[in-house]
Parts: structure tokens; C-alpha cells; sequence
């Protein structure tokens, strides 16, 4: 599976790339939205603290992660959440001085869950979308066709490929070094 590294800088990035050439404007979409689409591309792996907890007492991995967190439920929740929101006017309401809007925060959490999930399915294996109703699952595993030596690092590949694009992005737009 795309490691959590994966998830967060591939939300991260493309956030930052729709708040640069989309919206243009950092009050209206302030970059702690960034930090909460982050939140959001890791909520499925949250399963791994059951992983831990539940462990000692003879639980397996393949029990718990991909169980009830990467199922469509989750998203379809916040997605209800921020729908919800928005009927009751709750957008025009911002929090703190941040400019945070309550059915922004939940469309991101919905949106980057559901590319979480996305990514599982593309890459590495599969997920049970309606899981515990059905035990449908899809998947594609493109890392397989991949040489097995391949199999074995590309996932620490792209993690670096995507960390060092997103620190010379970061360079470039807010001159990152000035920090130092």
C-alpha cells in the first residue's frame, strides 16, 4: 500500500496546486486547509491504532486495516457533514481569525478519504468499499507489474520523488530558505 507519507504529500500537493492556480487567494482558502486535507488523506490508516490496541489479544492485521475506515461510508458521512453544514448557512461562519469554513473542512476530509482510497485500490492491493455489507473488493495492483525488485522500493521512490517536488515548490513559492 502507498505509505502514509504517500497519502499526506500527495494531498498536500495537490491542494497547494488547486489553491495556487484556482483560487488565488490565501483568505479565502487559507493554507491550514492544506494541514486538514492531510488529516483527511490518513483517516482510513487510523485502523492502525485498533492494529496496535487489539494485537495482544490475537487480532491480525488483515482483521482490522482495510476494514470499516476504507469503506465509501466514511466519505459519504463527512461528505453528508459538509452538505449539512452548508444548509445551515454554517459556510459564512468562520473559525478563529483563520478564515476556516465548517462545510470546506468537511468537503476536504470527504475528498482526500476518497483519494486515499483511490490510491489503495490503484496501487497496492485491494479495498472492500461496502464492507461489512458486502465483501465486494477492487483493485487493480499496478505495483505488480512491476519487476519484484521494483515492487520492493517503489513506494520509498515515490515518497522521495514527492517530498523533494513538494520542498522545491515550497522554495520557489515562499522561499523556504529565508526561514533559516
Amino acid at each position: 500500500m502507498p505509505y502514509a507519507v504517500t497519502h499526506i504529500l500527495i494531498a498536500i500537493i495537490l491542494v497547494e496546486l488547486f489553491r495556487e492556480f484556482f483560487i488565488k487567494d490565501n483568505k479565502k482558502f487559507p493554507r491550514y486547509y492544506i494541514l486538514i486535507a492531510a488529516f483527511g488523506a490518513i483517516i482510513p490508516d487510523l485502523d492502525f491504532i485498533f492494529v496496535y490496541l487489539l494485537n495482544p489479544l490475537g487480532f491480525t492485521i488483515n482483521q482490522i486495516h482495510r476494514t470499516i475506515l476504507h469503506t465509501i461510508f466514511i466519505p459519504i458521512i463527512l461528505l453528508l457533514c459538509g452538505a449539512i453544514s452548508w444548509k445551515l448557512k454554517l459556510k459564512n461562519k468562520q473559525f478563529g481569525k483563520k478564515h476556516l469554513h465548517l462545510p470546506t473542512i468537511f468537503f476536504l476530509l470527504a475528498i482526500m478519504n476518497t483519494l486515499h482510497l483511490i490510491l489503495d485500490a490503484l496501487f497496492s492491493g485491494q479495498i472492500t468499499p461496502l464492507y461489512p455489507f458486502l465483501d465486494y473488493t477492487i483493485g487493480l495492483w499496478l505495483v505488480t507489474f512491476l519487476p519484484e525488485e521494483l515492487q520492493q522500493i517503489i513506494f520509498q521512490t515515490i515518497d522521495g520523488i514527492l517530498l523533494l517536488f513538494w520542498i522545491i515548490w515550497m522554495e520557489f513559492k515562499i522561499k523556504i530558505t529565508s526561514y533559516f
